[in-house]
């Protein structure tokens, strides 16, 4: 992999829709592998331009060639599929936090905070004073990572077709109030 400061974070483009759903692939494949049948496991290009593209605001990683190796996509306001599972979904000033991903060759260099951080900047940019997600219950190694960055569990609810319960985690992004 190229050295992470290397990487070009940039918005995602149509031009961008056959690699970035290849990179989904890529990314989510331990996950499949595990039997949690993730939508970015096995999206189409369709799927993969509507979930980035028709969002509040999606970005890529790309490496000096051009090729991906990280995306984050941020929902202002939630999806109406979340919307329809979870109240917490329905707060004011919430962005969803959607298909966080980075390619297997390229973990472990921070890229996946770097994506959250523009994430969490975007969002306070707009107003913003939480961030929600969901995730697989039994992926643990996504729910530490972002336990790590402060989001904590608050709900879980079960999306149609599924093969796993998800966990509904939210992280505030206001400053503490004073008392």
């Amino acid at each position: 992999m190229d050295a992470p400061e290397d990487l070009v974070l940039r918005p995602v483009t149509m031009a961008d829709v056959p690699a970035l759903t290849r990179l989904l692939h890529a990314a989510y494949a331990d996950l499949a592998a595990d039997g949690l049948n993730f939508t970015g496991a096995s999206q189409d290009e369709a799927t993969t331009a509507r979930r980035s593209l028709r969002v509040g605001a999606c970005w890529v990683l790309a490496d000096p060639a051009g090729g991906l190796v990280g995306t984050v996509t941020a929902s202002s306001p939630p999806g109406r599929g979340i919307r329809s599972l979870t109240g917490l979904a329905l707060e004011p000033d919430r962005v969803w936090l959607n298909q966080l991903a980075v390619h297997p060759d390229a973990r472990g260099h921070g890229l996946a905070t770097r994506l959250w951080t523009t994430v969490r900047t975007w969002s306070l940019e707009r107003g913003m004073r939480s961030v929600g997600l969901d995730t697989a219950v039994p992926a643990t190694g996504l729910r530490a990572m972002y336990r790590r960055w402060g989001f904590v569990d608050a709900d879980t609810v079960q999306w149609p077709g599924k093969t796993y319960r998800s966990v509904v985690m939210v992280r505030d992004l206001a400053p503490p109030r004073r008392t």
